[in-house]
């Protein structure tokens, strides 16, 4: 799985991800599973109240946009404007 990280700064909210497997994740507390051989979620960002703004699939493997809250005032090392590999 890779994770896209759209960083919002807030004064008291961070974001919670946890990688589950290949194919599922949580995002503060909420778990989202998606179909091992495609994604087809039509209106994603708004089915998930915006934290996740893009879902598709490469190689068999899930790709990921997912916006993400953070509190210090410093640009987190996470910003990097790029896919992350996320494993369990």
């Amino acid at each position: 799985m890779k994770i896209k990280y759209s960083p919002v700064h807030t004064d008291n909210q961070t974001t919670i991800i946890e990688y589950i497997d290949e194919n599922n994740i949580i995002i503060d507390g909420e778990v989202y599973e998606f179909d091992s051989e495609s994604v087809v979620w039509e209106d994603i960002d708004v089915q998930t109240g915006y934290l996740i703004l893009e879902a598709k699939r490469l190689d068999g493997e899930l790709w990921l946009e997912v916006v993400r809250y953070y509190t210090g005032i410093r640009r987190p090392d996470w910003d990097t404007g790029d896919y992350h590999d996320i494993k369990g």
